[in-house]
This record gives C-alpha cells, sequence and structure tokens, in this order.
C-alpha cells in the first residue's frame, strides 16, 4: 500500500495477477468513504490448516525469488508492505502459528509487517 503508484507497474515488475486493487480516492463499497491510498493485494484465499505454513509456502513459492524486486518497488514507490494471516479458529481447534527462519529473512528483506489476526467461528 501507498499514497499513489500505479498498480499495473506493480503487477508487470512482479509478474503476478493481484487479488484485489484499488486507488486512492476510490469509494469504498457503498459506504459514501473514499480509500485514503492506493493497494495491490494478493490474495492466497481460503485454505484450511492447521499449521499456517501451508499458507506460507504458497507465499514463498511466488514471492520469495521476487525479494529483490519487492524491496525496490517498496524504495521507489515509498510503499507499506505487510503480510497478513487471517485465521479462524474452528472447533476450539487453533492452528501452529511459527514462522520458519527463511520466511523471516524473506519479511526482513522486503521490510514487511507480520500480522496475524485470529477469529473464533
Amino acid at each position: 500500500m501507498g499514497d499513489c503508484f500505479d498498480v499495473q507497474k506493480i503487477t508487470d515488475v512482479l509478474e503476478v495477477t493481484p487479488g484485489c486493487v484499488w486507488n486512492m480516492g476510490d469509494p469504498i463499497r457503498n459506504s459514501g468513504k473514499k480509500h485514503t491510498e492506493t493497494a495491490w493485494i494478493y490474495n492466497t484465499g481460503n485454505t484450511e490448516s492447521l499449521d499456517i505454513n501451508i499458507l506460507v509456502n504458497q507465499i514463498a513459492e511466488l514471492f520469495y525469488s521476487k525479494a529483490d524486486k519487492i524491496a525496490a518497488l517498496k524504495e521507489q514507490y515509498e510503499l507499506y508492505i505487510s503480510i497478513d494471516f487471517m485465521i479462524a479458529i474452528k472447533n476450539g481447534e487453533p492452528p501452529a502459528i511459527y514462522f520458519e527462519p527463511e520466511f523471516i529473512k524473506f519479511a526482513a528483506e522486503i521490510g514487511a509487517v507480520l500480522d496475524i489476526d485470529t477469529y473464533v467461528d
């Protein structure tokens, strides 16, 4: 996310299709409010697992080899990078939540914030 950048340029550099994009000033659904920043978002979709590393591996396959490109884009466009995990806990069974050193290194290389949100279903 960032103030104002061309989301298509991010797509072109990363060669990955985002799941969602918006530009600063775009309307937020039917709320009467507008987005305060531009966003390029990749979404793994819903995955049922008791181990967060199933999702980490999906991210790894697509983005680890692009760390240099992501870091360059972050600097060029003054982006805020966040890797968010939204976890729905069902039947009182929370998943294992831990990160391997390779993922931590990747997140640090691209200057990402890690955000873990849990919801009890």
